[in-house]
C-alpha cells in the first residue's frame, strides 16, 4: 500500500492523525507548524504543554522547547530509509544526531538504528536520553520496552509498557500494542507465580538487590534479600538457587541444600540448581572450602530461565570441566 502524504504540505509521509483536519494525516513538521489552542484534545498538542510547564518549573525564567521540524522531517525519511535496507539513512541520522543532541526526535531515531541492528544496550542509552529531554514520548517508551524485553530486563520491559500506555493520549496503536503487550505478559505471570504486575515488578526489584549483594559477597545481606522475594514469590527457583550459595558461603550447609532442593522442586530441569547442588556436595565430602569453588557456581539474574530441557549450560559438559579442574 502506497504509503499517504500529508495533507498540508503533501511531500512528506502523513504519520499523526490531525483532530482540526478532521483527522486527516500530517506529517510531524506541519503538525508543529500548525499547532495551537484549537488541538486540545490532541496527544501531541497536550505532551507539548505537558513539557513546557515541567520544564518551567525546573527553570528559573521562562523556557521554550526548541523544535526543528526540518529535522523531524529528515530523520522521519532517513528512518524510512533504513527500514527499506538504505544504509545511507543511518549516516544521516548520525550526522543528525551529531548536530543536535539538545533535540530528543535524533536519540529517539538513533536509538532506533541501534535497535535494528540488534544493539540493544546501544538503543536503550539513546531511548534513555531522549526521554532525559522529552518524557512524554511514548513512541520512545514503546521502542525501549521492546529493547528491554530483548535484553531480557523484565523490569525496564514492563515498566517501559506501562509509560507508554500512560503516554500513548489518542495515540491509538501506541496504547493497543502497549496494553496488549502488558497483558498478555501478566497473564503468563499469574499463571506462573499467580502475582498481579506490581507484586511481582515488587519481587523484580528486590531480585536485583539481592543480586548485587550477592556479587559483592555480602552473603547474609544477599540471603535475606532473596528471603524476602520468596516472601513475594514462592515460585522462583532462580531465588532459591541464588539463596543456596548464600548459605553455603554462609556454612549453613543443611540450609543450602534445602533451598536447593526447593529450587529444583519448583523446576526440575533448572540446571544451576542442579550443577551447584552436586559442585557443593561433592566439594563438602571431599572436606575442601567452598569458596575455593566460588568461581564454578552460577549465580543467576532473575529475567533468565536456564534450563536443562533447553540445553542452555550443557550439564554434563559444565561437570566434566569442573572435574578436570580439581
Amino acid at each position: 500500500m502506497k504509503s499517504q502524504k500529508c495533507i498540508v504540505c503533501s511531500k512528506a509521509k502523513g504519520k499523526r492523525g490531525c483532530l482540526i483536519k478532521d483527522k486527516a494525516l500530517v506529517c510531524s513538521r506541519c503538525c508543529a507548524e500548525i499547532r495551537y489552542s484549537e488541538c486540545e484534545g490532541c496527544s501531541y498538542y497536550k505532551d507539548s504543554k505537558n513539557y513546557a510547564v515541567e520544564k518551567a518549573k525546573k527553570s528559573p525564567g521562562s523556557f521554550v522547547a526548541r523544535i526543528d521540524p526540518a529535522v523531524d522531517e529528515r530523520i522521519d525519511q532517513a528512518l524510512m530509509m533504513v527500514e527499506s535496507g538504505n544504509m545511507m539513512g543511518e549516516s544521516i541520522i548520525r550526522q543528525l544526531w551529531n548536530d543536535n543532541m539538545d533535540l530528543h526526535t535524533v536519540h529517539y531515531a538513533m536509538g532506533t538504528v541501534y535497535a535494528m541492528k540488534d544493539q540493544f544496550d546501544e538503543a536503550m542509552d539513546c531511548f534513555d536520553k531522549a526521554l532525559e529531554i522529552y518524557p512524554y514520548f511514548a513512541e520512545c517508551w514503546f521502542n525501549r520496552a521492546l529493547a528491554a524485553q530483548n535484553k531480557l530486563d523484565v523490569f525496564e520491559m514492563i515498566t517501559s509498557f506501562q509509560k507508554a500506555l500512560e503516554m500513548g493520549g489518542d495515540n491509538s496503536e501506541i496504547v493497543h500494542q502497549a496494553g496488549q503487550a502488558l497483558s498478555d505478559f501478566e497473564r503468563g505471570v499469574i499463571e506462573e507465580t499467580g502475582l498481579g504486575i506490581e507484586d511481582y515488578l515488587l519481587s523484580l526489584s528486590k531480585f536485583d538487590s539481592a543480586f548485587e549483594l550477592m556479587e559483592n559477597q555480602q552473603w547474609d545481606k544477599a540471603c535475606s534479600g532473596f528471603q524476602q522475594v520468596v516472601a513475594i514469590n514462592r515460585n522462583s527457583p532462580q531465588s532459591f538457587g541464588n539463596m543456596a550459595l548464600c548459605f553455603a558461603h554462609l556454612a549453613e550447609n543443611e540450609q543450602a541444600l534445602e533451598a536447593f532442593d526447593k529450587a529444583i522442586e519448583l523446576d526440575p530441569h533448572y540446571e544451576p540448581a542442579i550443577i551447584n547442588k552436586i559442585i557443593f556436595q561433592n566439594t563438602i565430602e571431599k572436606g575442601g572450602a567452598f569458596s575455593e569453588n566460588f568461581n564454578k557456581f552460577k549465580a543467576i539474574e532473575y529475567s533468565k530461565d536456564y534450563s536443562v530441557k533447553d540445553d542452555k549450560l550443557l550439564l554434563n559438559d559444565y561437570l566434566e570441566d569442573w572435574e578436570k579442574d580439581l
